[in-house]
Protein backbone atom coordinates (compact mmCIF):
# COMPACT_ATOMS: atom_id res chain seq x y z
CA UNK A 1 0.00 0.00 0.00
CA UNK A 2 3.13 2.51 0.66
CA UNK A 3 4.76 1.61 -2.35
CA UNK A 4 1.35 2.43 -4.78
CA UNK A 5 1.28 5.78 -2.30
CA UNK A 6 4.43 6.68 -3.15
CA UNK A 7 4.17 5.92 -6.71
CA UNK A 8 1.46 7.74 -7.32
CA UNK A 9 3.47 11.10 -5.33
CA UNK A 10 6.05 10.22 -7.51
CA UNK A 11 3.95 10.42 -11.00
CA UNK A 12 2.08 13.91 -9.81
CA UNK A 13 5.44 15.24 -9.36
CA UNK A 14 6.66 14.09 -12.47
CA UNK A 15 3.94 15.33 -14.47
CA UNK A 16 3.70 18.67 -12.84
CA UNK A 17 7.36 19.15 -13.67
CA UNK A 18 6.81 18.11 -17.16
CA UNK A 19 3.94 20.37 -17.72
CA UNK A 20 5.50 23.52 -16.00
CA UNK A 21 8.27 22.63 -18.11
CA UNK A 22 6.64 22.92 -21.70
CA UNK A 23 4.38 25.59 -20.13
CA UNK A 24 7.81 27.71 -20.03
CA UNK A 25 8.77 26.79 -23.35
CA UNK A 26 5.87 27.57 -25.12
CA UNK A 27 5.19 30.47 -23.52
CA UNK A 28 8.97 31.95 -23.99
CA UNK A 29 8.75 30.86 -27.76
CA UNK A 30 5.61 32.53 -28.11
CA UNK A 31 6.83 35.56 -26.28
CA UNK A 32 10.28 35.69 -28.41
CA UNK A 33 7.88 34.70 -32.00
CA UNK A 34 5.84 37.85 -31.37
CA UNK A 35 8.61 40.31 -30.69
CA UNK A 36 10.27 39.28 -33.98
CA UNK A 37 6.65 39.75 -35.90
CA UNK A 38 6.28 43.20 -34.82
CA UNK A 39 9.63 44.30 -36.11
CA UNK A 40 11.35 44.13 -33.04
CA UNK A 41 9.93 46.20 -29.45
CA UNK A 42 12.51 47.90 -27.48
CA UNK A 43 13.03 44.78 -25.04
CA UNK A 44 14.40 43.46 -28.42
CA UNK A 45 16.75 45.72 -29.28
CA UNK A 46 18.43 45.77 -25.59
CA UNK A 47 18.41 41.49 -25.49
CA UNK A 48 22.17 40.80 -25.88
CA UNK A 49 21.16 37.43 -27.60
CA UNK A 50 19.47 38.88 -30.09
CA UNK A 51 22.08 41.05 -30.84
CA UNK A 52 25.14 38.74 -31.48
CA UNK A 53 27.61 39.62 -34.13
CA UNK A 54 28.94 37.03 -36.43
CA UNK A 55 33.31 36.37 -36.33
CA UNK A 56 34.64 35.21 -39.75
CA UNK A 57 37.97 33.86 -40.37
CA UNK A 58 39.47 33.83 -43.74
CA UNK A 59 42.11 31.53 -44.77
CA UNK A 60 44.07 31.67 -48.30
CA UNK A 61 46.43 29.25 -49.49
CA UNK A 62 48.04 28.82 -52.69
CA UNK A 63 47.91 24.93 -54.09
CA UNK A 64 51.21 23.69 -55.91
CA UNK A 65 49.48 23.27 -59.31
CA UNK A 66 49.06 27.88 -58.50
CA UNK A 67 45.27 28.00 -56.99
CA UNK A 68 44.71 29.88 -54.78
CA UNK A 69 41.75 28.50 -52.58
CA UNK A 70 40.14 30.62 -49.90
CA UNK A 71 38.22 29.27 -46.98
CA UNK A 72 35.78 31.93 -44.95
CA UNK A 73 34.32 30.32 -41.45
CA UNK A 74 31.71 32.23 -40.13
CA UNK A 75 30.64 31.95 -36.61
CA UNK A 76 27.90 32.72 -34.37
CA UNK A 77 27.55 32.04 -30.81
CA UNK A 78 24.03 30.65 -31.03
CA UNK A 79 22.55 29.18 -27.26
CA UNK A 80 20.08 26.49 -27.10
CA UNK A 81 16.65 27.62 -26.24
CA UNK A 82 16.85 25.77 -22.69
CA UNK A 83 19.82 28.34 -22.00
CA UNK A 84 18.17 31.35 -22.75
CA UNK A 85 15.17 30.53 -21.45
CA UNK A 86 17.42 30.18 -17.86
CA UNK A 87 19.45 32.99 -18.20
CA UNK A 88 16.18 34.99 -19.12
CA UNK A 89 14.61 33.39 -15.40
CA UNK A 90 17.49 34.08 -13.77
CA UNK A 91 17.95 37.92 -15.12
CA UNK A 92 14.36 38.52 -12.88
CA UNK A 93 16.91 37.75 -9.89
CA UNK A 94 19.61 39.74 -10.74
CA UNK A 95 19.91 42.92 -8.75
CA UNK A 96 22.05 44.88 -11.48
CA UNK A 97 21.65 45.60 -15.17
CA UNK A 98 24.80 44.02 -16.42
CA UNK A 99 24.19 41.47 -19.03
CA UNK A 100 24.41 37.92 -17.52
CA UNK A 101 28.06 36.26 -17.59
CA UNK A 102 29.26 33.83 -20.39
CA UNK A 103 30.50 31.60 -17.73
Amino acid sequence: MRAAVWNARAALLYSLGGWTMLGAMLHYNSSSSGGAESGGGPENESDPQENQATHKEVFTRETPLGFKVTTVITYKDVQPPITRLLRRMTSFFDSNDSPPSEN
